[in-house]
Formats: structure tokens, sequence, C-alpha cells
């Protein structure tokens, strides 16, 4: 398992995912492990794949680009909000607008 560690925090791994990492071009990362590492060929192996399925998440820079449009109680809320209209030149007004 890796965990984005922060800035300046390092490769926190065994020595072989260690190597692994840094050939990779990872600079600071948290690591753990579970079951027999002492093979060091399937260390490597689960370390590459866990590093093989980190390309599969969209990162911000990929997300498309969303136009969020504001509600009208928002877009009108000083025209409601004003008390001195009567409420059927507010309704007019913003017909008008649109």
């Amino acid at each position: 398992r890796m965990v984005p560690a922060p800035r300046g925090a390092g490769i926190v791994a065994a020595r072989v995912p260690k190597k692994v990492l840094q050939f990779a071009g990872i600079d600071d990362v948290f690591t753990s492990s579970r079951g027999s590492t002492k093979t060091l060929g399937n260390f490597v192996k689960a370390t590459f794949d866990c590093l093989q399925k980190t390309y599969g998440f969209l990162t911000p820079e990929f997300w498309k680009e969303t136009r969020f449009s504001k509600s009208p109680y928002q877009e009108y809320t000083d025209l409601l909000a004003d008390e001195r209209r009567p409420s059927k030149a507010v309704i007019a007004e913003v017909e008008d607008k649109a």
C-alpha cells in the first residue's frame, strides 16, 4: 500500500520498494506491506503493480472543466431583499432581464 506523504518526508519504505520508487521518480510516499516480503521478486512485482495502479486515478489536471450557474435566489437576492419594491415589480424586472 502506498500513501502520499507531505513534501520533504521522503520515501518511507523497505529497501527493495524504496529503490523501485526512486527509479520511478517518486519523492514523498509512505508504504506498508503485509504477508511475506522476504521473496524479493514478489516484493518488487507488488511494488511495480501498485505503481501501475496509480495511473488509473484521475488527477485534477485531467478533470473536465465545469461551469457553475447561480440559482435564481443567488442571482436576484438584492431584488428579492428590497422591501420597498412590490413583488410584481420585481417579477416584471426579472422577466425583462431574461
